[in-house]
């Protein structure tokens, strides 16, 4: 038996340096998985941030690319509105040349030609009633406001006020007569 337990504490001899290393070897191990595992999740975690970044990037490329386009229409609407503005310029001065010539032409006959002259002073009645009827439109609300102020004046105020209307009537009477005139 002696030599049963020398070469059983020969063997736990021999087994003791072992040991540690076979336990640090595990502890590397379990180490180094977890080390892989990290690193794992790491370029995972960078592979998906790259795929974000290169699909907004895209996107990013694909509006400055609208952008842009939408831009360069807009330039070519400025550039065909600039063009029709100075066509319309043109126009516009050649059409004040024509009128200006057309009014010197229509002075002339205006002068000459007496029916203009009467329907000038046609106008000038016509806009002379209604000047006068807007006048007694401004006594009429003088004299009720004057009416108001004095006591006991009802009955002159109505009689007042009956005259006014028959004046304006006349008046409107008249307008009417001239415009009849014109018209015929």
């Amino acid at each position: 038996m002696s030599k049963d337990t020398e070469r059983s504490t020969d063997l736990a001899l021999q087994a003791d340096p072992l040991d540690p290393l076979k336990k640090r070897l595990k502890l590397q191990q379990i180490l180094l998985l977890g080390l892989m595992v990290t690193c794992v999740l790491a370029l995972l975690t960078a592979g998906t941030t790259l795929a974000m970044l290169l699909s907004d990037n895209k996107e990013l490329v694909a509006i400055e690319l609208a952008e842009s386009e939408q831009e360069q229409q807009i330039t070519e609407q400025m550039a065909f509105f600039t063009s029709q503005l100075e066509a319309l310029m043109a126009r516009s001065e050649a059409l004040g040349i024509e009128l200006t010539d057309l009014s010197e032409q229509v002075a002339a006959a205006d002068v000459n030609d007496q029916r203009n002259v009467i329907i000038r002073v046609q106008r000038i009645l016509i806009r002379q009633e209604k000047d006068y009827r807007n006048f007694l439109t401004t006594l009429e609300n003088g004299m009720y406001n004057f009416h108001m102020m004095v006591p006991h004046s009802r009955s002159w105020w109505e009689e007042y006020k009956q005259d006014l209307v028959e004046t304006a009537e006349l008046s409107e009477a008249r307008e009417n007569y001239v415009v009849n005139l014109r018209n015929n």
